[in-house]
């Protein structure tokens, strides 16, 4: 099995999070005969390794570094009870693959396909078949899971997923590698302009329009600085995750608060947001069921809590 080494506790939060909305999707969906599909488009390997620190008084034993084996988000998702009727899992490096279609050989009674596309392509082809073309009348239902590896989610697959009005999307947002491209003068943005196209659509630029927070810790400035006529952004990270939550609120039917996801004490990396293309009350309700609990038991303040506790 080929294994990613990357991550650390909060790799776990993020699938801890989306997996425990697996089940409570699976368990409420199941009894109404949907026919249920897992979909991830950018899968990686089947596992991933850790180094973690193990030993200390506790354990009776000295401390020492040692490499953990963690099933990835493939094998994850292949747990869940009741399970999908289907699962796609997608990943363009070859090695991966080579993981992937591992798994679907071990397990020859599941439905498990495997590509090798690049991502959004992937959610292209896959939302042209047939099957999906009925949306919310028809009876198949899906949980997309976007976990890009950078900047690799386009605006335009998120508009096509939207539209589906079948599925509901999990998008590990980087909202700490949108904010470093979003330079503080617009005229520094320069090249990067095309990817926070593709990322962000081209209202990107709203962003240098918006005002500065106004509270106690941050100063008034006006909304817009200029420096010779340029626009500066005033806008925090905080601003631009909620600009962008707005942004998916316009083409879904619901968008929720994002689960912060921090990668040290205070710093946050990823927003993990719940995005639902059902236009329906009940589904868009019993979707804000399930992802209070998310953010009840995989907030910051509660996954240290968690870890503390062990």
């Amino acid at each position: 099995m080929a294994k990613h080494q990357f991550g650390g506790r909060w790799t776990e939060i993020k699938l801890d999070a989306v997996c425990y909305y697996l089940e409570c999707y699976t368990k409420a969906l199941s009894r109404r005969n949907f026919d249920l599909w897992y979909i991830d488009a950018f899968a990686g390997a089947s596992e991933r390794s850790e180094e973690q620190l193990s030993g200390g008084l506790l354990e009776g034993k000295a401390l020492e570094w040692v490499t953990k084996t963690l099933p990835g988000s493939a094998l994850r998702a292949l747990a869940i009870e009741p399970p999908f009727q289907h699962f796609i899992f997608n990943d363009k490096n070859e090695e991966h693959q080579r993981a992937l279609n591992a798994i679907k050989a071990a397990r020859r009674g599941v439905d498990i396909e495997v590509l090798g596309d690049d991502g959004n392509a992937a959610i292209a082809e896959i939302f042209s078949r047939q099957i999906w073309r009925r949306g919310s009348s028809g009876g198949a239902r899906a949980v997309v899971f976007l976990d890009p590896y950078a900047l690799q989610v386009n605006w335009t697959t998120l508009e096509l997923l939207a539209k589906t009005e079948c599925v509901d999307v999990w998008y590990l947002f980087p909202i700490r590698d949108v904010t470093r491209q979003l330079a503080k003068k617009i005229s520094g943005i320069g090249a990067k302009g095309r990817r926070l196209d593709l990322v962000l659509s081209p209202a990107w630029r709203d962003l240098y329009s918006l005002p500065p927070p106004q509270n106690d810790d941050v100063p008034l400035l006006s909304s817009i600085l200029k420096v010779a006529d340029e626009e500066r952004r005033a806008a925090t990270q905080k601003q631009i995750e909620e600009w962008f939550r707005g942004r998916l609120n316009s083409i879904f039917a619901y968008a929720s608060e994002p689960l912060r996801i921090l990668t040290g004490k205070t710093r946050q990396a990823f927003s993990l947001f719940l995005a639902i293309a059902n236009p329906s009350a009940p589904a868009i309700n019993l979707a804000k069921h399930f992802h209070s609990h998310v953010l009840k038991n995989f907030a910051p303040e509660q996954a240290s809590h968690r870890k503390s506790a062990r």
